[in-house]
């Protein structure tokens, strides 16, 4: 191969790694908003099963949200093979940080949940 068809080659390469790493970047997967928690201590119980509808939403459009990550990352590992280019570690390093962001969000959540359904039943123990 002639030094101008291995440097040709090369451009080719490094154009569809960077437009792998920007397809990762300008992500069409959007996280959802975590809902405001609400004081189950004056709470009533239309505002606790307003929660946990809430609640319930937000983890369902969390688990969307994880797989259409995830779904982006292994597209863009796809045409990166497929393009004989190398992905960035840092776009695996972005999506596993979004998915663990995340994740963590819908932890606080369910317990912020729960902590507002215990103290609601200890305010009103009928």
């Amino acid at each position: 191969m002639t030094r101008m068809k291995l440097g040709m080659a090369m451009i080719a390469a490094v154009a569809m790694s960077a437009a792998a790493s920007q397809a990762l970047a300008q992500s069409a997967c959007t996280a959802p908003k975590v809902p405001a928690p609400v004081d189950g201590r004056t709470a009533t119980i239309d505002q606790v099963l307003a929660s946990k509808q809430a609640t319930l939403a937000f983890m369902d459009a969390s688990d969307t949200y994880q797989s259409c990550v995830l779904g982006e990352l292994a597209n863009a590992k796809a045409a990166a093979a497929q393009n004989k280019t190398e992905l960035p570690a840092t776009a695996a390093d972005r999506a596993n940080g979004e998915v663990a962001a995340n994740q963590a969000d819908k932890e606080k959540v369910g317990a912020a949940f729960n902590d507002s359904v215990r103290a609601y039943h200890a305010a009103h123990p009928n």
